[in-house]
């Protein structure tokens, strides 16, 4: 069943191709354009979204949250046309601060660039565009929280450009690798591989990592993304490790996983219509000798995938602003879609959740939307419910 699922939305994403009809290069809708295509000089920008978030059940009361989820300050100088430099300042729920990203790049021309610094990993859609006013719902898809660990960055160096003549945008990046150890396990069944995430922060860095991502937009309203991953995760174990010690090294052989990670998004935009569709299957290897060593519960492999609809409806005659967008989404996600015999399937963590909801896009930069999601579990079919109700801007 389980495949059959899988194979369902691959395919969706691969005929959709057929359907489609001049998609312009997806960094026109990111916050890198103040830099890219400003004047040369500084810039400056933001980004941010607060939420309230109510859990219901029958027969109990429950507490709902409301939080100042993330405030972003974005900044870059553009030295001169082919030279710039990019980062954002990210604080998340009030009191935690990040850099999500921090880069120079350095345009050889529209073909070829060099990036370097923490950069998107290029999975998939939301971790690369994740502004509130790109995605629909409140809250980002759990899939990009648990299978494409959103947002995930690392430091790292590579090339990205446009081959114009076939419709084609390419990234290409070694990377520094999640951290699978540091004297308990960083990864984990129910959560797959996100608590490796290094984020740029003191990283650990033995071997690298690599992603890349194609991206091919030749035909009208259409976009397909097919994005890679590979590589081992570190492991603090191998620090000072005498190279003559094989039980040693076999020990911390034991405390380090491979990851091979693969995805499809795909988006097609039809007069009014919007159809988003993405899917990820990632295997992991060593897991039985990673739970036996960390006593974590990782699963062997991690799949999910969601599809959405939604329907651009303009309030204003001849006007794109302000407009209503009410969407239906589907996800379904397991970071225990295969285990070794060590361990036993959790059915708890085979997600699935439908959500429903609309959003009031007053301008280009300010949302609002709410939402209500039906969650459930294999375990408990039954589902539980969360409204949701929040507002984004970006400029």
């Amino acid at each position: 069943m389980k495949k059959t699922i899988l194979i369902t939305i691959l395919s969706f994403i691969l005929i959709s191709t057929l359907n489609a009809q001049t998609y312009l290069d997806s960094t026109l809708n990111s916050s890198t354009k103040k830099i890219m295509f400003a004047d040369q000089g500084f810039a400056i920008g933001s980004y941010g979204e607060a939420h309230y978030n109510q859990g219901i059940e029958n027969g109990t009361f429950q507490n709902g949250t409301m939080d100042l989820h993330r405030v972003i300050l974005f900044m870059g100088y553009k030295f001169k046309k082919s030279f710039q430099f990019f980062t954002e300042i990210e604080f998340e729920h009030v009191d935690e601060v990040y850099v999500e990203q921090a880069f120079i790049n350095y345009s050889v021309n529209s073909a070829f660039n060099i990036k370097a610094g923490i950069i998107l990993i290029p999975m998939g859609y939301v971790n690369e565009f994740h502004e509130p006013t790109l995605f629909n719902g409140v809250e980002r898809p759990g899939f990009d929280k648990y299978v494409i660990p959103t947002t995930w960055r690392e430091m790292g160096l590579g090339f990205h450009g446009i081959l114009k003549k076939a419709n084609l945008k390419y990234q290409i990046y070694a990377v520094n690798g999640f951290k699978g150890y540091d004297g308990s396990a960083k990864l984990s069944g129910s959560s797959g591989i996100r608590g490796g995430r290094q984020k740029g922060a003191k990283a650990s860095f033995r071997m690298p990592s690599y992603t890349g991502k194609l991206t091919f937009y030749g035909l009208n309203g259409l976009r397909v993304g097919l994005s890679g991953y590979y590589g081992n995760t570190e492991t603090t174990m191998y620090d000072g490790l005498d190279r003559e010690d094989a039980l040693a090294i076999q020990s911390a052989d034991s405390s380090s996983v491979g990851i091979a990670m693969g995805a499809l998004n795909a988006q097609y935009n039809f007069n009014n219509i919007q159809l988003t569709a993405v899917a990820s299957m990632t295997s992991i290897s060593n897991t039985d000798q990673y739970n036996d060593f960390t006593g974590a519960t990782l699963g062997s492999s991690i799949m999910g995938y969601y599809g959405e609809a939604a329907y651009k409806l303009a309030l204003k005659k001849g006007q794109t602003y302000p407009r209503l967008t009410p969407f239906v989404r589907y996800e379904n996600y397991d970071t225990h879609f295969g285990v070794e015999d060590n361990i036993t399937e959790n059915a708890a963590y085979n997600r699935q959740i439908l959500t429903a909801g609309i959003g009031l896009q007053l301008t280009p930069g300010t949302v609002f939307k709410t939402d209500f999601q039906w969650v459930a579990t294999e375990a408990n079919p039954r589902p539980t419910n969360v409204f949701n109700l929040g507002f984004g801007y970006w400029f």
